[in-house]
């Protein structure tokens, strides 16, 4: 066989009629992907919602059935440690979402060189980790500590006790989530186009026009993003409840490890980590709703 012929023989695999459908070429592409997805992700999850359905060392039911949920949600204390979370997270929401916008517009509004260090600085407290963050805020929050401490000792507050209440698990939540809504509302604040700034003010609008008719409507799905996102690490957070909020006020998360590490219960557990998932997913959804409401 000559050199032509041979360059411009077909492929082995188009000789035998090997070549994929274009149809099977994404699926091949997410295969390794959804395996990844599968086994880290649903298959605990099924062995979880497995687990939650089996009898325990404090209800003896027949075969697998709904009594650890019913027992959960029967009881006052664990109805309040729901209502607890939710409480906890939606605060934690409220307060990063809008505050994390404003922060968003006026990063993008700084000049190049300084808005990638204010973006860079948000990402310490990521870095730094959760633990951290709690442990500088038991320091902080005490009495005698370097912030209410002086503050106390001259008679300008009274003595405030913030640590074991949900008000200092809110603050630590606040300062963890914080950086996760900036970058998102950054994101999404960034992408809208300078000209329709500059066509409000050619139009007569001024500062407030441009917030109303132009950053809102066109960040709506940042904002949804960032609240999304917010609610989520604040509901499955562990270390700031468990340090800054002790047994007094537990969430849905504490309540696990409770389950898990005192009373060796790994079905109840197994309960409320679903009950915990439910909830996060009635929240978003409901979210998703509102919001979808005012982006049409």
């Amino acid at each position: 066989m000559t050199d032509q012929a041979i360059a411009t023989a077909p492929p082995a695999g188009a000789r035998a009629g090997l070549r994929l459908p274009g149809r099977y070429v994404p699926l091949l592409l997410l295969a390794p992907s959804l395996l990844l997805l599968g086994v880290l992700l649903v298959l605990p999850l099924g062995v979880v919602l497995v687990s939650s359905l089996q009898p325990n060392v404090l209800l003896t039911f027949d075969g697998p059935g709904l009594d650890n949920y019913i027992y959960l949600l029967s009881k006052s204390y664990y109805l309040d440690v729901i209502v607890r979370t939710v409480r906890t997270a939606a605060v934690t929401t409220l307060i990063s979402v809008p505050v994390g916008f404003v922060a968003a517009m006026l990063i993008a509004r700084l000049r190049e060189r300084v808005r990638n260090i204010a973006l860079m600085s948000l990402t310490f407290p990521v870095l730094a980790g959760p633990l951290v963050i709690v442990l500088g805020w038991m320091a902080l929050l005490t009495d005698g500590g370097p912030l209410l401490g002086p503050l106390v000792t001259r008679g300008l507050i009274p003595p405030l006790k913030l640590l074991g209440t949900e008000t200092a698990v809110v603050i630590s939540l606040v300062q963890f989530v914080l950086p996760f809504a900036v970058l998102t509302l950054f994101t999404a604040v960034s992408r809208i186009p300078t000209h329709l700034y500059e066509a409000v003010t050619s139009l007569g609008g001024g500062w407030t026009a441009s917030l109303l008719h132009v950053t809102l409507p066109l960040s709506l799905p940042g904002i949804l993003s960032s609240t999304i996102i917010s609610f989520s690490l604040a509901a499955s957070s562990y270390v700031s409840p468990y340090y800054l909020g002790g047994a007094a006020q537990q969430t849905l998360t504490t309540l696990i490890s409770q389950f898990i590490l005192a009373t060796y219960n790994s079905q109840l557990a197994a309960a409320a980590a679903v009950l915990l998932l439910i909830v996060m997913l009635v929240v978003i959804v409901a979210i998703t709703m509102l919001m979808g409401r005012f982006m049409r």
